[in-house]
């Protein structure tokens, strides 16, 4: 693993709330082996043996949303992240299954963004980190191909919170955002 996404593991092991915006994949919390192996295999430079440790590293990170002392953790995905098929129907069937799943869990909330939802200011996948501790400030993460910014000041991480709330504004309520994922299941399995 890169060591700029070491620090991320483990800023996300450590919060107490985790915000994210998923525009173009479904969040790494809730995917499969199958979806996240597509991921890794595609478009990534790597040997088998770093894609499998990526996608075990992808895996054991899930185990979070369902210890005990969980954060509470609330995503919002595009719908073109729920369309967009990675792998083949039954890699996406199972993905949304899974997300379905994951959706359940008592302190995880998700809400899809249709494609009518109109304007919204926001450009790219963000994830907002909150501390229990008050002395450790709460930051965004982006990533990108090859790093990732850490932002830590008070007016991004307001921005960015400013950002989310209109997302989750103009998103599906978490029910009809389920509909919608069981909707596309529905499609993938004929």
């Amino acid at each position: 693993m890169p060591e700029w996404f070491n620090i991320y593991i483990g800023l996300e092991q450590d919060a107490s709330t985790l915000r994210q915006y998923q525009c173009e994949v479904l969040p790494g919390l809730m995917q499969t082996t199958s979806y996240a192996r597509e991921l890794h295999t595609t478009g990534a430079h790597m040997s088998a043996e770093d894609i499998d440790r990526a996608v075990r590293v992808r895996l054991e990170r899930q185990s979070m949303l369902t210890r005990p002392d969980a954060p509470e953790a609330w995503f919002v995905v595009n719908e073109a992240a729920v369309r967009h098929v990675i792998g083949d129907r039954e890699v996406m069937r199972e993905q949304l299954e899974r997300v379905l799943d994951a959706a359940a869990l008592p302190r995880v909330t998700l809400q899809v963004l249709p494609f009518d939802a109109g304007t919204h200011p926001v450009t790219g996948s963000f994830t907002m980190l909150g501390f229990p501790a008050p002395e450790d400030p709460d930051l965004v993460y982006r990533d990108g191909i090859t790093d990732a910014v850490y932002l830590e000041g008070e007016h991004h991480v307001r921005e960015y919170t400013r950002a989310f709330d209109g997302l989750r504004a103009a998103a599906l309520s978490p029910q009809r955002s389920a509909q919608l994922i069981k909707s596309v299941v529905k499609e993938y399995a004929k």
